[in-house]
């Protein structure tokens, strides 16, 4: 089996991006979420415009997780502020989970942005969302905030996890 390789999305990689979002969004929600809520998130936020904007503004960190030049998983976020980074989105392919692909771009986001003078890495994951939550508290995340928050219509409850950096 070819190597994983985590890298700096490229435009040519938002295919494969989309993909794995459609893939982890139908897994990890769809006994969670309407079908209306998935399908106005995913064409929202990932349009093609909007992830080719994404990947090459450089206020954004955006990696891809690939292996034999497919893209098997993404992360991406941008600072809040002068010591907060936010992770907006971290996905892999549901079929991959486990394989150590989400902890390879979690490391990978969290040293980068460490370099960089930053603090504390903050995300949000819906409250229904076990996998995810096991996920982040298995990294060293703790749950700090738990919201109400309205996602396409549909209110959902969110919790804010954070971590402290080095």
């Amino acid at each position: 089996m070819e190597e994983l390789m985590v890298r700096d999305a490229i435009p040519e990689d938002i295919e494969g991006i989309t993909r794995v979002a459609e893939q982890g969004w139908t897994t990890a929600y769809r006994d969670v979420l309407a079908d209306a809520t998935i399908e106005a998130a995913l064409a929202e936020w990932y349009d093609p415009a909007l992830t080719r904007e994404r990947i090459e503004d450089d206020d954004v960190t955006y990696l891809v997780a690939a292996q034999a030049d497919t893209v098997v998983g993404y992360a991406s976020g941008a600072a809040h502020d002068s010591t907060v980074v936010g992770l907006g989105s971290i996905y892999v392919t549901p079929d991959r989970w486990g394989d150590g692909i989400g902890t390879a771009l979690l490391t990978e986001f969290e040293r980068r942005w460490s370099t960089r003078g930053y603090d504390v890495v903050q995300l949000y994951v819906l409250a229904d969302n076990d996998v995810g939550q096991s996920f982040y508290r298995s990294q060293g995340y703790e749950a700090v905030e738990e919201r109400e928050a309205d996602l396409f219509g549909e209110i959902v409850t969110d919790r804010r996890y954070r971590k402290k950096l080095g």
